[in-house]
Order: structure tokens, then C-alpha cells, then sequence
């Protein structure tokens, strides 16, 4: 896992402008070590080679254009950093919305390694919500993979998950596809963006 791409995209999350401070550095080094240490990711994925009836309507099908194949998936981080975050907001609640970044952030890296096994040419993770889609989309994903019961993550009527640091979406398979800012729900705070950089790497990690 690149730490320093796990930092960049925690600042992403908190709308961090401008060069960080050695306190500020260090502040998310802690965090990102303690955000490693409460982690018990688990993650659930399923093939399918015909599209369910929301995958045909736009963002999705624009998305999966090309692709031979895509994959349902759900991950969490589990409910120990939630509770754990929970608890420092009564007192340190700085040190709180730090580690809430960092966890937000390792959620996603640590889907990005998991979904490796689903080969080389493959999309970035599309998640309900990116792109103008709904975000109570992702009802469609538990129905079809259920994860409830394979990995305890529930599903509010909201559309958001508990535990909350959880990440449910669609994988194209049989092309690849990088990471786009267009699609992603910070595009407008983002430092990165209007700095002209990003907070990710190329390709699909």
C-alpha cells in the first residue's frame, strides 16, 4: 500500500487547501497507523455477465461501455473504527475528524488491492452516487450480493451504510478504465482538482 497516496487522498476528504504543516503531517501519520491498526476489512465481490435493469440506465451503461463482464462489490472496514471515532469526538474531536479522513481514505486503497484479483483489465471502482447517480442505488448491490449476512454491513433506507465506513459498487471487467475526477462526490472541494494534480495514480489503483 502507498502511504503517501493514502495521506493525499485523506487531505481530499478534508478539503485541505494549501501546503500541510509538520503538525498537520504528523497529526496524519498517527492517524493513518491508528486507521490501519482498527481496520478488519472484508469484502465480497460476484461476477455477472448480464447487466441488471439499473446498470442499462446512464451513468452505468456509459460507464460499463466496452466491458465483457462486471463485478458487484461490497467492502467494509468493519465497526471498530467507527467506534473509535465516535468516542475521540468527545475528546480530541480534531484528532476525530483526521482519523475519520484517513479511514474514509483506507477503505477505498484497501478495495483497490482487494479488487487485484479481478485482473489487469478492469474499470475503477464506480460507486452509486458518482456521476449524477443515485446514491440509493446500492439497495440493487445488496440485493444481489447480500452482504448483511456474509459481511454484518446493513443497509439504511437513506442509501448509507452501517458500519459507515463501508463502500459498495460496480466494476467493469475486460477493459481497462482510470480513475476519473468527473465521477467522484469531492470534485468540488477538492484541493487537488483546483490545484490542477490529483489525489490518485494512474491506471486503476
Amino acid at each position: 500500500m502507498n502511504f503517501s497516496e493514502l495521506k493525499k487522498s485523506a487531505l481530499s476528504y478534508l478539503g485541505f487547501y494549501g501546503k500541510p504543516t509538520e503538525e498537520a503531517l504528523a497529526l496524519m501519520d498517527g492517524a493513518v497507523e491508528e486507521a490501519l491498526a482498527l481496520s478488519h476489512f472484508r469484502a465480497e465481490g460476484k461476477i455477472f455477465s448480464s447487466p441488471l435493469p439499473f446498470l442499462c440506465e446512464e451513468p452505468y451503461r456509459s460507464f460499463l461501455a466496452g466491458c465483457s463482464q462486471y463485478a458487484l462489490v461490497v467492502m467494509t472496514l468493519g465497526s471498530e473504527a467507527e467506534r473509535r471515532i465516535r468516542a475521540l469526538f468527545l475528546s480530541d474531536p480534531v484528532r476525530a475528524v483526521v482519523l475519520d479522513a484517513c479511514a474514509s481514505a483506507l477503505v477505498e486503497a484497501q478495495g483497490d488491492e482487494w479488487e487485484e484479483r479481478f485482473g489487469e483489465e478492469r474499470t475503477f471502482r464506480f460507486c452509486p452516487g458518482y456521476g449524477g447517480s443515485d446514491v440509493k442505488d446500492v439497495r440493487y448491490i445488496f440485493e444481489a450480493l447480500r452482504p448483511e449476512k456474509t459481511l454484518g454491513v446493513q443497509l439504511l433506507e437513506s442509501g448509507l451504510m452501517v458500519p459507515q465506513k463501508s463502500m459498495a459498487g460496480v466494476v467493469g471487467l475486460g477493459k481497462k478504465r482510470a480513475r476519473s475526477c468527473g465521477a467522484c462526490m469531492l470534485r468540488e472541494t477538492c484541493r487537488f482538482l483546483k490545484e490542477g494534480t490529483r489525489c490518485y495514480r494512474s491506471g486503476n489503483n
